[in-house]
Order: structure tokens, then sequence, then C-alpha cells
């Protein structure tokens, strides 16, 4: 089975909600998303500044776990594999290594974002979800 976990540049948003079905329709047999809980807290920061309530609660559904979308909880492993990311790749933010370590430690095939910084990990493939919706 493949993983691909989300990071907090990939958030629900209506229009991008339907890009994003479109994306994992075609695999959804085959593909099971995988996210830190993390990717909750960032998804709401600016809907909870603007007092959206509307994108808050699609935050809060898009980012609840589901058959093919595992939402973890952020365990000491993670972290101690977090500090090892960001030990040997300065350029990323703990948040971010938080995301790989979590990739990392669920053994993902493939690290799903919007964040191009990313696409400097070696260890980990990276796919950019606007170059696959647009």
């Amino acid at each position: 089975m493949d993983f691909a976990p989300l990071d907090r540049d990939v958030q629900p948003r209506a229009g991008e909600c339907q890009k994003r079905e479109r994306f994992s329709s075609g695999a959804r047999s085959q593909l099971t998303v995988v996210t830190s809980e993390l990717s909750l807290a960032e998804a709401l920061v600016k809907p909870m500044r603007e007092e959206d309530v509307p994108r808050q609660t699609t935050s809060r559904q898009f980012l609840s776990s589901r058959a093919n979308l595992r939402v973890i909880p952020v365990q000491r492993a993670i972290l101690i594999e977090a500090a090892r990311q960001r030990a040997t790749s300065s350029r990323l933010k703990l948040p971010d290594t938080i995301h790989v370590a979590t990739a990392v430690i669920l053994k993902c095939t493939t690290l799903l974002t919007n964040d191009q910084q990313f696409k400097s990990l070696s260890n980990l493939p990276v796919v950019i979800l606007s170059e696959v919706t647009s």
C-alpha cells in the first residue's frame, strides 16, 4: 500500500477540495493518504484569524480519518525522527520535519505538498499537488 503524507500547504478550500477529489478518485482504492494531526492546527489558523466558521468546519471535516485518509497523532518516535531530519536538513523548519518524520515512520512512498522546499528531500519522493491537479 502506498502512503502520501499531506502538509500544511495542502489545505482544504471550497474549489480546491474538488481538485483534490479528482486527484484522489482515480487512485482511491490504491492510495492511502497520511497526515499528522499537526495539519489540523496549521489549516485552522487562517480561518480562525478571519473568523471564517464554514472554512473551519471544512478543515475539520477534511482532516478527519476515514477510509483512505489516516490522521496520525504526533508521537514521541515522530518527534525524535523530526529532530533527526532537522539536524540533517536545516532548510526545513520543525513543523515541516514533523510531516517528513510522519512519512518516514509510516514508511510512506511519497510526500504530497504544495511547498517547493520539500523538493530538496533526498530520502522521500515529493509530488507538488498543484502540478498534478492543474
